[in-house]
């Protein structure tokens, strides 16, 4: 009985939203990309911050923070009688997002599912900044890898769990072990043209160099007990 009423309360919640005219959901990277053609990116915005907007973000998108005191305010400045795109970059901030917009009274809302990683991964158009500002340069990084002895570089992002989980244990390696490693750590989102000129499309992704020679990388998150394996300590 309990799950007959369950039933028909969830069909009734369905039958108010869409007779209401509110459409407010997430979808994947195609349907997204159709919306977005629809609605030729009018209202098209990305939730993240102006630092991960200025890197690389989808073509049209306006940045209004989602983390910002101001998100609420900006936000009112948008149309509601027209669909809002938004997207942030894994799907967390655009979902909590969502939810804002919907208490804003926003009724035709479309939210991208796993965020720009996904789209970036589905190989659609983006607008990048690779002029190389505040990067570490390709020339400098050859230089760092091409040391003596062992060197562990490990591509992350702040976003990333299995990156986070990592980095202590990779700089403590680096610590006990500093007369024989060094360590060169870099933030993917913040070098992206380097990660693109050395071919790295997702992270954590790691690789140790011995004397200028790479003998081993990996793109996932590995164990210390692996890495010190390799580096033979």
């Amino acid at each position: 009985m309990s799950r007959q009423i369950s039933i028909t309360i969830l069909c009734t919640v369905v039958l108010f939203v869409c007779c209401g005219g509110v459409n407010i959901q997430s979808v994947d990277v195609e349907e997204f990309e159709q919306r977005l053609y629809a609605t030729k990116a009018e209202q098209l915005i990305d939730v993240r911050t102006p630092q991960e907007f200025a890197k690389y973000h989808i073509p049209s998108a306006k940045n209004i923070d989602f983390r910002t005191p101001d998100f609420k305010k900006e936000i009112e400045k948008l149309d509601r009688t027209k669909p809002v795109l938004i997207y942030c970059l894994s799907g967390a901030r655009s979902k909590e997002a969502l939810n804002v917009l919907r208490e804003a009274g926003f009724t035709t809302v479309y939210e991208l599912d796993n965020g720009i990683n996904a789209w970036s991964k589905a190989g659609k158009p983006l607008v990048e900044d690779l002029s190389g500002t505040g990067e570490l340069s390709v020339e400098q990084y050859d230089v760092i890898i091409s040391g003596e002895g062992y060197v562990l570089v490990d591509f992350y992002a702040p976003w990333c769990a299995p990156c986070l989980k990592m980095l202590p244990m990779v700089e403590e390696l680096e610590k006990t072990y500093s007369d024989r490693l060094k360590l060169l750590t870099v933030d993917f989102d913040q070098n992206r043209l380097l990660s693109k000129e050395k071919g790295i499309a997702a992270v954590p992704y790691l690789m140790i160099f011995k004397n200028g020679e790479k003998i081993w990388e990996k793109q996932g998150e590995a164990t210390r007990e692996e890495i010190v394996k390799i580096l033979e300590l």
